[in-house]
């Protein structure tokens, strides 16, 4: 039998590595930049709006004011998703004003994602929701999916909300990958989304839902973010089916609610 060099098995996957970082891998990481759906508009009462990042990008979603005093809850939506389907959750919850807007380069928002910005955007974005309320210091609750649950964490971390809320989270999205494409992952530029290392910074009410047969995040990612909670022990519900079928699981949404008071 002809023996195989399996040093040269590298030499097409350091050559795909190398085409990859040349011309960008970060749509490897946010393919919703280029699939998520254009803004639609909903028969709710939420206003169809637009958030001026620092930098000047122009950020669309959707803002539903209930007005000074009450809590604010802002959600994170996952990859190939518009903030606007958040917007049906929203609409059955008067008690709060939500603040739904769509990550750089999704729906109609300008610019292209990078872990960097996206969090600066939901930082500076916060702040701009608290003064349309006419109230800087009103409990803010933070929700993220998936993708979201990155975001979400990393601003619970600098911003100390009154909860958060993760649906469908994981440790880093690289270790996810992992587990679709073994080690090769680590090699590229990949912006990392490590909420391990902020969740230890948390010290407000942390609820994990997750999906019992979930596709997209093995159960060990979950697993391993939990176990980074340190300060602030997460309650955990458990939902029958996929990751995205999570929001129709019964019970979900009354679970959310309760979730959503800190």
């Amino acid at each position: 039998m002809k023996k195989i060099s399996y040093s040269l098995l590298f030499v097409p996957i350091l050559a795909a590595l190398y085409a990859l970082s040349a011309c960008g891998v970060q749509p490897l990481v946010y393919p919703g930049s280029t699939l998520s759906m254009p803004d639609a508009d909903y028969e709710h009462e939420a206003h169809h709006t637009t958030f001026q990042a620092q930098d000047g990008t122009v950020l669309s979603g959707w803002f539903f004011n209930r007005g000074k005093g009450t809590p604010l809850v802002v959600m994170y939506g996952g990859n190939a998703m518009n903030a606007g389907s958040f917007a049906d959750i929203a609409a059955a919850d008067p008690s709060r004003s939500y603040l739904l807007l769509n990550y750089r380069g999704y729906g109609n928002s300008e610019g292209t994602p990078s872990e960097r910005l996206l969090v600066q955007d939901a930082r500076h974005c916060l702040q701009l929701a608290r003064r349309r309320l006419g109230d800087e210091t009103t409990p803010v609750v933070l929700v993220g999916f998936s993708l979201g649950s990155g975001v979400a964490t990393q601003v619970a971390a600098a911003e100390n909300p009154a909860a958060l809320v993760l649906i469908c989270p994981f440790d880093s999205i690289t270790e996810v990958a992992c587990h679709m494409v073994p080690f090769i992952p680590r090699l590229l530029p990949l912006d990392s989304w490590r909420s391990v290392d902020y969740a230890p910074r948390i010290t407000c009410p942390v609820s994990i839902l997750r999906a019992e047969n979930d596709s997209i995040v093995p159960p060990s990612a979950t697993d391993a973010l939990i176990r980074a909670f340190t300060a602030s022990k997460p309650r955990v519900f458990t939902f029958p089916g996929d990751h995205n079928d999570i929001f129709d699981a019964p019970g979900f949404r009354h679970t959310l609610n309760s979730c959503l008071r800190p």
